[in-house]
This record gives structure tokens, C-alpha cells and sequence, in this order.
């Protein structure tokens, strides 16, 4: 049975903690309404409420109220770097270095996907993510069949910024794989023009060249002024690992930020995954120019990429976001893994002190969202935003006891993707307590064994 969740016109969330994320970082016991696709007002919590200020008046009930004393209610997690189009490899590159997993493995696979295959990859991804309490995320699909990608996202209510990558160049890419920059920046016109600001503005269009060893400088040159003309993101990978500067330095003479910054690829609109390797005259670069850095702990360290320096990038003034990058090089899509990792690393780095949970939560909501230019629609929880919330449960043995007084140190350290109980995207439960909207998890699962199987008989 494929449960059908309609948005309702009013849903009250009563007694939850909520955690606001708001810019006085508020934490306080209450309740949050929510309208339409909007959070239309929250109230702390009465001692003996009164109908006058309930936010439940008579005069207009909500069509349901959900009782959430046990949970904390959160704004939905922005993961600002993804790859829903390897969702299917999953477990299947294991134990390689970056360029090996890239040409030995997902290049590879990514070559032999047709439409159909895209489609169920997309559709994997995102219920893992919707499961795991994510609404947002920034995605870099392969060459092809990314309107697949995008009609999933539509489907299934994701809020998805991404688009297809553009590979016009480079050693061992398979020939189904490399395009012309013109073919390139052709088709990447046309999936933008289709479906930029689609469903009601929660699809958006972002230029993807893979990175600087896969493009051509006409092509990156092209994209720079494209994405500038049409007001949409750029979304790329830079400085991931040591091998992959060494190249560029050997053929361009220049590292991976300089040569984006001088091919015109920098600036508020853009979003670079990982900087594992970055200097401090970059990490200044970035925070003039407005660029922004996804940090992946979890590819980083499973990928042997090295540990990225995000309190260094930040002291610096640098917008960084959280994503869990591609199944394949982390085996899930986890925000709340990808939270502790985060915070873990830097401790190792520089100690005890080195990054506090709540900045952690920070970088996987409203950080995330300035990530994307999207902070003033979504990433806290306030009264105008869109309602992209995520409630998760505080009562599972593996957190227990709840401790209001750091909520944060709970969420990040003791929570898990098991322990959403409810998501939502712009005011529509998509997911809730095991049950999705639009589809079943069974299904799915059965779907990406028969795609999978299908896929690797194409393999060349």
C-alpha cells in the first residue's frame, strides 16, 4: 500500500522542544503551526494554556495536531553535497583512493545507467534521505538522464537544487561519459530552462562541472558567465585530495581555487565540495569571494581524502555546509553520521574545544541553507519560513536521558536517522514513522536490486 500524505491547510506541533536555529539560537519547550507551506507562528508553552493564547483558537482548528513531548522539533536538514545518481552502487567501491574509485568504479557505473536506472538510484536516495530527516540537498547527477533526477525530487517532495555534471576532458573518462563542451553546455541549458524553479519553486537548476581534472578551461569559462546570466548555483568539487592538486599544478600551474577563481567560478552563488587542501591564502579567497565549502567527513575519511580544516575555514569568514557526498564512498546518506564525524575530526585536530555541537547543527541547517542562497526561506525554524521541519524523538534508549540543557550534544552525538519520527518539505509530511508519502520502502528496495542487476550487465 503507497500512503498518500496531503497537505493539510493547518498542522499545530504541541510540547515539542523546539530547537529554532533562529538568530538568537532559542531553545524553549512550545508549540509551532504550521499553514499551507508556511510556519505560521510558534509559542512557548503555558503553564495553564488559555485559549487566548493558544495557538488552537476556536475560530480556526487545525486540521490536525500532533502531540510531540518526547521529540525535538528541528528545521529539516540541508545536505549541500550529494550524488543521488550512485545510489545504486552502494557497497560496491570499496578500498580505493579517490581517482582509482572515480575511474576504476563510478565511471564506469555511471556510464552504463539509462533512464530507468537514474530513476530508482534518484528514488533510493531520497527516501533515505526523507527517512533521515534531510529536505534539502545540493546534487551533482552524472551525464545523463538527469530529468529522471529532478521528476523523482518533484514526486516525492525534496527540496533538490542540482544538475547534471559536464565532463568535456580528461584521463580514463569512459566515452559515454565525455561530451563536447558544446553537448555539454547544450543540454545543461535545457534541463535548466525545464526545470529551474519548478514545483513551486522547490527545484532549481545548478550548473556541475565535475571538477577542474574533467573540464575543459573553455568549458568552466562558459559556465562562470552562464551561471552569473541566469542566477543559478555552480557546483563543483575542489581541493579533495593531495594527487588531484598535484595535477593541476603540473598541467595548469595553478591549485584548484586559483584556477576556478580565474576562470570566473567563485562567488556567493557557488559551492565547492570538500576543500580537504586548502591554504590560508585560499581559505581567504573563499571568504571574500562569498564561495562556499561542503564538508563530507565521512567520503573524506572512508576515502582516505585527508581531514578538510572547518574551524580554520570558518574563523576565516567561509560559509561551510555538511553532505554525506555519494553512497559508494560512505555507504549511506546519514546527516546525523555525517554531524558527529564532523565534530570528531576537528577535535582530533585541534581539541576537546575545537568545534561545539550546536556550530555542527549550525553547518547541517541555516549554514547549510546560506550555503545554497536559500537562508531566508528555509534552515530555522521562524515564523514566515517555509515549513521544512524534521521531528526527532528524544525518548530511544541509545540518548536517553534527554538533556534539554545541551540538546545539541544530543542531536549530534547520541541521535540517529532512527530516530525520526516526521518529515516535512514546505508544509507536506513526506515521512512519518516508518511510512513514506508516494511510495513504499519494500518496493524500492526490490526496484534497486533489479536495476542494479540490470546495470551491471551493461558495464563495458
Amino acid at each position: 500500500m503507497i500512503f498518500i500524505f496531503e497537505r493539510m491547510p493547518r498542522i499545530l506541533f504541541k510540547n515539542a522542544l523546539l530547537v529554532t536555529m533562529n538568530p538568537a539560537r532559542e531553545v524553549y519547550r512550545g508549540d509551532l503551526l504550521v499553514e499551507h507551506d508556511r510556519i505560521a507562528a510558534l509559542q512557548p508553552a503555558q503553564v495553564v494554556e488559555r485559549p487566548e493564547t493558544s495557538l488552537a483558537g476556536d475560530e480556526q482548528k487545525p486540521a490536525r495536531v500532533i502531540d510531540a513531548e518526547h521529540c525535538a522539533l528541528l528545521p529539516g536538514f540541508v545536505q549541500t553535497h550529494i550524488h543521488l545518481c550512485q545510489t545504486l552502487f552502494r557497497n560496491r567501491a570499496e578500498d580505493l583512493s579517490l581517482l582509482d574509485w572515480l575511474q576504476q568504479k563510478i565511471w564506469p557505473f555511471e556510464a552504463a545507467h539509462d533512464e530507468n536506472s537514474m530513476r530508482i538510484s534518484a528514488r533510493l536516495g531520497i527516501a533515505e534521505l526523507l527517512a533521515g530527516g534531510s529536505t534539502t540537498i545540493l546534487d551533482m547527477g552524472s551525464v545523463h538522464h538527469y530529468d529522471a533526477v529532478f521528476e523523482e525530487a518533484e514526486r516525492l517532495g525534496l527540496r533538490l537544487t542540482g544538475g547534471k555534471c559536464m565532463m568535456d576532458s580528461g584521463d580514463n573518462v569512459p566515452p559515454k561519459l565525455r561530451e563536447s563542451t558544446y553537448n555539454s553546455l547544450g543540454e545543461s541549458a535545457r534541463l535548466l530552462r525545464t526545470w529551474h524553479g519548478a514545483a513551486d519553486g522547490r527545484l532549481h537548476y545548478a550548473f556541475a562541472p565535475r571538477f577542474a581534472l574533467s573540464c575543459s578551461e573553455k568549458l568552466l569559462r562558459e559556465v562562470a558567465e552562464r551561471a552569473v546570466g541566469e542566477g543559478v548555483m555552480v557546483h563543483t568539487h575542489a581541493s579533495e585530495t593531495i594527487q588531484e592538486e598535484a595535477l593541476l599544478l603540473q598541467q595548469k600551474n595553478l591549485r584548484n581555487i586559483a584556477l576556478l577563481h580565474a576562470l570566473g567560478i567563485h562567488g556567493p552563488h557557488c559551492c565547492f565540495a570538500h576543500g580537504v587542501h586548502i591554504n590560508e591564502q585560499e581559505r581567504r579567497m573563499l571568504a571574500q569571494d562569498g564561495t562556499a565549502i561542503a564538508h563530507c567527513p565521512s567520503s573524506n575519511l572512508k576515502l582516505a581524502s585527508g581531514l578538510a580544516p572547518v574551524v580554520e575555514l570558518r574563523r576565516a569568514g567561509v560559509k561551510v555546509g555538511l553532505g554525506a557526498d555519494g553512497a559508494p564512498c560512505n555507504n549511506n546518506l546519514d546527516m546525523f553520521k555525517e554531524m558527529a564525524l564532523a565534530g570528531m575530526i576537528q577535535k582530533v585536530r585541534l581539541g576537546p574545544t575545537a568545534l561545539a555541537a550546536h556550530e555542527i547543527l549550525e553547518m547541517a541547517t541555516i549554514g547549510g541553507a546560506a550555503c545554497l542562497g536559500l537562508e531566508k526561506e528555509i534552515g530555522s525554524l521562524e515564523a514566515g519560513k517555509q515549513a521544512d521541519l524534521v521531528l526527532v524523538r528524544l525518548d530511544r534508549l541509545h540518548s536517553a536521558p534527554a538533556h534539554a540543557g545541551n540538546i545539541y550534544a544530543q542531536i549530534v552525538y547520541a541521535s540517529g536517522a532512527q530516530d525520526v519520527d516526521l518529515t516535512m518539505v514546505a508544509g507536506r509530511i513526506l515521512f512519518e514513522r516508518g511510512e513514506f508519502a508516494g511510495l513504499e520502502a519494500p518496493r524500492v528496495i526490490a526496484q534497486a536490486e533489479e536495476e542494479l542487476r540490470r546495470l551491471l550487465l551493461r558495464l563495458d
